[in-house]
């Protein structure tokens, strides 16, 4: 598959650089690349927007992304964190059909690798021991994410308990 803003050819090379993808061998790779496609988009453009009814995985091939969540109560949107070359975001559309979690949105010009829910698992249904090694990887990918969570989320309340006990004897 081409991508049409430099000619280059994505290839199983570039995707394998993806950590959700490395469980898949090149064949299974290039599998996908066939079942998808490539998107590009201008600065400032929704890829996906908390809260819509869409499924699909993207892999960015080259830009920058940043993602956006609500705050439920106040309803004001803060910037999480950034994402680049060879990050994905969707890969829990592919495992449960609740709406999006936040929304996704390009900082530069960016372009998309895009494979849909529906035609990923019908790969995956084709393959068992595809799905079993997508699934495993979910399982590892998720893990790790909530590792970095704990530790941000523990690193952040000491600060704001060191914070207010400061203010209490400055009071």
């Amino acid at each position: 598959m081409v991508n049409p803003s430099t000619g280059e050819t994505i290839t199983s090379d570039n995707l394998q650089e993806v950590r959700l993808l490395k469980c898949f061998s090149a064949q299974e790779i290039d599998q996908l690349i066939r079942a998808g496609e490539i998107l590009e988009a201008e600065t400032n453009t929704n890829i996906v927007i908390e809260g819509e009814l869409t499924w699909g995985l993207y892999v960015i091939i080259e830009g920058t992304v940043g993602v956006l969540k609500a705050n439920k109560m106040t309803s004001e949107v803060y910037e999480v964190c950034h994402l680049g070359r060879h990050s994905h975001f969707g890969e829990m559309s592919l495992v449960d059909d609740q709406p999006r979690s936040a929304t996704v949105r390009t900082l530069i010009p960016t372009t998309l690798f895009h494979i849909d829910k529906s035609v990923f698992q019908r790969i995956l249904d084709s393959r068992p021991e595809m799905k079993i090694r997508f699934l495993e990887n979910c399982v590892q990918d998720l893990v790790h994410r909530l590792r970095d969570v704990d530790e941000n989320y523990v690193v952040s309340q000491y600060q704001l308990w060191k914070s207010a006990m400061q203010g209490r004897r400055a009071a």
